[in-house]
C-alpha cells in the first residue's frame, strides 16, 4: 500500500486561491459582506505558513475586500475606512492563530 504525502504547500496555495475567489464572489454579490468567509483561509495559511504567510494572506484579503467594495458600490456609498476595519479584523485573527499555534506547540514548563 502506497503512502499519500500531504503537501502543506498545496494547502497554503489553495488558501491564497480561495481568498482570490472569495474576493470575486464578494464583488459579484455586491452589498452583502462575506468578511467571515475570509477568516477560514486566513486561519489556514497562518497556521501552516507562519508569520510571513499570515501577513501576506491578511494583506491579500484586505486588498480583495477593498477592491470588491470599491467596484461594487457607487462613490456615494463606498467608505474606505470600512475596508480598513475589515483588514484590521483579518490581521487580528491571523495574529491570534499564530499565538494559539505557538501556545499549543511549545512544551509546558
Amino acid at each position: 500500500m502506497r503512502k499519500v504525502a500531504c503537501s502543506w504547500d498545496g494547502l497554503v496555495t489553495c488558501g491564497y486561491l480561495l481568498v482570490i475567489v472569495l474576493g470575486y464572489v464578494d464583488y459579484v454579490t455586491g452589498d452583502y459582506s462575506l468578511l467571515l468567509f475570509y477568516l477560514g483561509p486566513v486561519a489556514l495559511v497562518s497556521w501552516l505558513n507562519g508569520a510571513r504567510g499570515a501577513v501576506l494572506v491578511s494583506l491579500l484579503s484586505g486588498l480583495a475586500r477593498y477592491l470588491s467594495d470599491y467596484y461594487s458600490h457607487s462613490s456615494l456609498t463606498f467608505k474606505p475606512w470600512n475596508s480598513l476595519e475589515d483588514m484590521a479584523l483579518i490581521a487580528a485573527v491571523a495574529f491570534l492563530v499564530l499565538v494559539m499555534k505557538k501556545m499549543m506547540t511549545e512544551p509546558q514548563r
